[in-house]
């Protein structure tokens, strides 16, 4: 392992204790979990903090995070499982259910991926795309012009808890051809989101333009992380060239709408 690949390792687990208010022995043992959830400083922050539990998924064990009253329930639901297989329906089907009691249900369910791989585009590659294509920086209020731009949702998400700070463009005759942006989920963990237009898709923009954002980031003492759902091949095929490797799951609560019955 390489000097790099340790720092990066730190970093994450260094906010996955924030994260899941864990211990760095929690979070490294192979049994399922249970810890109360608080509201750290620090915490990657999105659009709500209002999960009654959140799930990670790592080292084929599971830490399940959230208020006293369903930490309970977690354990007798969940006293054998094989956090490995978590994902599987039936044992999602099962949280959703045991949520729904609580006026909750499971909102989402990632997978994330650190730069600890091989890019899979050789330097050859990525300096032929250099040349062939104009690569332009965006940052701080540069990235506002993109506000509203159907085109860039996943590059650009406008979340105030979790600020767009970087993005990169690869450009052919003027017209953005595929746009990669970073948010600052926290001060340490930057999540980079791509949009690439479907003419140019197949072109090798996506893993292009990540590469570039990533490296960047790196040099800024930050740690890029990718993040996508498990029927999106084609974004695991993005992250798994551009560098990233599969390291670990989240599941997500949030309230039922006032509405819902």
């Amino acid at each position: 392992m390489t000097e790099e690949q340790k720092r990066i390792r730190e970093l994450f687990a260094r906010q996955m204790q924030i994260d899941y208010c864990c211990s760095l022995d929690e979070l490294n043992s192979t049994r399922n979990e249970y810890t109360i959830r608080e509201l750290k400083e620090g915490r990657r922050r999105f659009k709500k903090d209002d999960a009654i539990l959140k799930v990670l998924c790592i080292n084929g064990k599971c830490i399940f995070s959230g208020r006293e009253e369903i930490l309970e329930e977690c354990k007798d639901t969940f006293a054998d499982l094989n956090g490995a297989w978590m994902s599987q329906y039936k044992y999602l089907y099962w949280l959703d259910d045991l949520l729904l009691e609580h006026r909750y249900f499971l909102e989402d369910l990632h997978h994330y991926y650190l730069p600890l791989g091989k890019e899979l585009l050789s330097k050859e590659e990525i300096s032929k795309l250099s040349e062939e294509y104009e690569v332009k920086w965006y940052e701080g209020d540069e990235i506002e012009q993109f506000r509203g731009d159907e085109r860039f949702v996943h590059a650009y998400s406008f979340l105030p808890d979790a600020p767009d700070v970087l993005g990169v463009a690869v450009l052919k005759d003027g017209q953005i051809l595929g746009m990669a942006g970073a948010s600052a989920d926290s001060d340490v963990m930057w999540q980079i989101g791509i949009d690439v237009m479907p003419e140019s898709k197949g072109c090798n923009l996506g893993p292009f333009i990540t590469i570039l954002l990533k490296r960047e980031i790196l040099l800024r003492g930050k740690l890029p992380y990718y993040g996508t759902v498990e029927s999106h091949i084609q974004s695991q095929k993005v992250a798994i060239k551009s560098g990233f490797l599969p390291f670990w799951a989240e599941i997500n609560s949030a309230p039922l709408p006032e509405n819902e019955d």
